[in-house]
């Protein structure tokens, strides 16, 4: 011990010191290095539910003692666990009935007991469960990301001649903008699953609280709104998708404005065709009439009216006339064609065309540019007699800003991911610090303090 003691103090205080910094954060890094290595690799076990179905959830992984995360977005809320364990928690939740559906449904009866709820807590749950399968059928459209669902069912009255119809609210969130046939087709899907709800009662609303249908339009005739935003949607997208196969999706950006002509216009027309005859009716009258007069040269006398006067009158001749008469009377219908058009579909009257393209580090040359507004061109139907315009300009695009955290977010929601990168810094900087202070300072300090007389 004496000798240790000694030892010690041959090789001083701040060698000591020096060895103990060194040992501290060799340590420390070899600590955060370990826990680098046993960190798991986070997936995704279900992403943008409600608080309701994640609570759910969140109490089945914290009864089975699973790490978990939570990230909110848009008022939901998605779940992180181990990227191991994501396929087996999932079968197990939907074994247990415990995976998230979008809302309530039928299982709702499942649970309750028939002989304890009143007739009201059965209409609601009939509601309650009309709407959840609803709005599941609803978000398993491609395109729609989620939907809620509002019905209105009027109660049975009896005796009463007339009854309200059902009603139907729909907020749907999509991926991207819907066009009118998928709202069209969740309109009568609505209508057909629901009794007593006719297309004409159903609202669709979508998460900016745009209206897409409205109720009281049975037929859902386009709009002046709602043809133009799907003709400069289509034609945007096309150009979108031939030019960013060239230049990169990243690297472009078009907006289109369309100018249509949506007066409905009927159109009727009658075609005749005079070599085509057809014989509709045929009439033939055929009349005849015989008469004999006596002859011109005998009169009237008073020999003809005494007895005898037959055989006198016989050695008379007399006049004859026979009277024909036939007439045919024919009736011919012409071919015609009678064709009635309507046009619902506005006509497209002017088209804008602006192409962004992002500025690279060498610029584009002309033909390049042409090049590239020649297949923007094809793409739209470019028409110079229509008055139609478009322009390709390069310029350089800003940085897009880094996604920010939504507010109201707990410093919770994502433990680890922000404060283990910090704690690495942190430490590898006290490593540094440590054997620049306590290791190279004294190393270099010593031979100085020795050449000192």
């Amino acid at each position: 011990m004496n000798e240790l003691i000694a030892m010690m103090r041959k090789v001083g205080a701040a060698r000591l010191a020096a060895l103990a910094g060194a040992s501290a954060g060799v340590v420390a890094a070899l600590v955060l290095i370990a826990a680098r290595i046993s960190e798991p690799t986070w997936g995704v076990l279900y992403a943008d539910i409600e608080f309701a179905e994640a609570k759910t959830i969140v109490d089945r992984l914290e009864t089975d003692g699973v790490p978990f995360r939570t990230r909110e977005r848009s008022g939901r809320l998605s779940i992180l666990i181990p990227q191991a364990e994501i396929a087996d928690l999932r079968l197990a939740l939907a074994a247990d009935g415990e995976a998230p559906r979008g809302g309530v449904g039928y299982e709702i009866f499942d649970k309750e007991d028939a002989f304890g709820s009143t007739t009201f807590q059965q209409n609601i749950n009939r509601l309650r469960a009309l709407e959840g399968e609803l709005a599941r059928t609803i978000a398993s459209i491609d395109g729609v990301k989620s939907a809620r669902v509002h019905l209105v069912l009027p109660e049975k009255v009896l005796f009463a001649r007339e009854r309200e119809a059902a009603s139907a609210s729909i907020v749907v969130d999509a991926a991207g903008g819907l066009d009118r046939k998928t709202v069209r087709a969740i309109v009568n899907l609505s209508a057909s699953a629901v009794p007593g709800l006719t297309p004409a009662r159903v609202t669709v609303l979508d998460a900016a609280g745009e209206l897409l249908a409205a109720g009281g339009e049975a037929d859902m005739p386009a709009g002046a709104g709602e043809t133009t935003a799907e003709t400069e949607q289509r034609l945007r997208r096309t150009v979108e998708d031939i030019i960013g196969r060239v230049v990169g999706p990243d690297n472009l950006r078009v907006q289109v404005a369309a100018e249509m002509d949506l007066t409905r216009v009927t159109e009727n027309s009658q075609i005749i065709d005079p070599d085509s005859q057809t014989v509709l009716s045929s009439v033939t009258v055929e009349e005849a009439a015989d008469e004999q007069q006596p002859a011109s040269g005998r009169g009237v006398t008073v020999a003809s009216a005494l007895p005898g006067a037959d055989a006198v009158a016989e050695a008379y001749p007399t006049a004859t006339s026979n009277n024909r008469r036939t007439e045919e009377t024919t009736n011919y219908e012409i071919s015609r064609t009678t064709r009635t058009a309507v046009r619902e579909e506005g006509v497209l009257k002017r088209l804008s065309v602006a192409v962004a393209l992002n500025a690279g580090a060498a610029p584009r040359t002309p033909e390049e540019l042409a090049r590239i507004e020649s297949l923007a061109r094809s793409a739209v139907g470019f028409n110079a007699a229509r008055g139609d315009s478009l322009s390709v300009v390069e310029v350089a695009f800003e940085p897009a800003a880094s996604p920010q955290r939504p507010d109201g977010v707990a410093a919770a929601t994502a433990p680890g991911r922000n404060l283990g990168r910090v704690a690495e810094i942190g430490a590898l900087a006290l490593i540094g610090l440590a054997l620049v202070v306590f290791v190279l300072r004294p190393l270099f300090a010593a031979p100085r303090a020795k050449a000192a007389p």
